[in-house]
C-alpha cells in the first residue's frame, strides 16, 4: 500500500494530523497550479495562497467522498476542486466590480439637467430597493463600508463582528446586489422577440 494511501485511510478515520501530511505532500505543486491557472488580475483581488487555503478546506469537507483510483488520483482530485475555486473567485472579482460600479456615488459631470437629475434619482432608487432586499447584515456591511465609506476595520466594530466576519458579508452582499441590480435593468428584455412586437 502507498504512503497516500496509508495517510488516506487514517485521514478516513479522523486522524488529523495524517491529513495535514497529505496536504502538505501535494500544497506546493497545488499551489504552483493555481498560480499559473489563475485569469489576469485575479491575483490581485485574491491570493493563491488564499485559493489553496480553500481548496484544502473544502477537501477536508469532502475527504468521505474520495475514491482512491491510483497513486496520482488524490492530487486530481485536489486539482478539480483548485480549478472551481479560481471560477468561484472569478465570478466573485466580476460581480464585485458591477456591484462597484451600480455604487459609484460620483455623478458624470454631463449630469446637471433636470434630465440628469431623473436618471440619478432612478439610479439611487434601484440601489436603494436592491439593498432593503439583501439580508439584513449583508445590507448594513455594504452601507457603511460603501455608503458611509468606513474602513474594514472600522466597519467591523461598528457591527461588533470580527474583520474576516465582515470582509466575508461585504463580499456576498456586493455579488447579490449585482446580481439583482443586473436582473433588473434586465426587464423586459429578457421576453422573446416574439412577443414584444405582438
Amino acid at each position: 500500500m502507498s504512503e497516500t494511501r496509508r495517510l488516506l485511510d487514517r485521514a478516513r478515520e479522523g486522524d488529523r494530523q495524517a491529513l495535514d501530511d497529505l496536504y502538505r505532500r501535494h500544497r506546493g505543486r497545488l499551489l504552483a497550479f493555481v498560480a499559473a491557472r489563475m485569469p489576469p488580475g485575479l491575483d490581485g483581488f485574491v491570493a493563491p495562497e488564499d485559493l489553496v487555503q480553500e481548496a484544502h478546506l473544502e477537501s477536508t469537507r469532502r475527504i468521505d467522498s474520495f475514491e482512491h483510483r491510483g497513486p496520482a488520483s488524490f492530487y486530481r482530485w485536489l486539482v478539480a476542486i483548485a480549478r472551481n475555486k479560481i471560477r468561484e473567485a472569478s465570478r466573485r472579482r466580476a460581480a464585485k466590480k458591477r456591484a462597484h460600479r451600480a455604487l459609484d456615488a460620483e455623478p458624470p459631470a454631463v449630469q446637471t439637467s433636470p434630465s440628469g437629475r431623473v436618471v440619478r434619482g432612478e439610479r439611487s432608487g434601484r440601489i436603494a430597493r436592491a439593498l432593503a432586499e439583501l439580508p439584513e447584515a449583508q445590507a448594513e456591511a455594504v452601507r457603511l463600508r460603501y455608503l458611509e465609506g468606513l474602513t474594514i476595520a472600522e466597519t467591523a466594530e461598528r457591527l461588533g463582528r470580527s474583520d474576516a466576519a465582515v470582509k466575508a458579508l461585504v463580499a456576498r452582499g456586493l455579488r447579490d446586489l449585482a446580481e439583482r441590480l443586473a436582473g433588473e435593468a434586465q426587464g423586459p428584455r429578457d421576453l422573446p422577440a416574439a412577443s414584444r412586437h405582438k
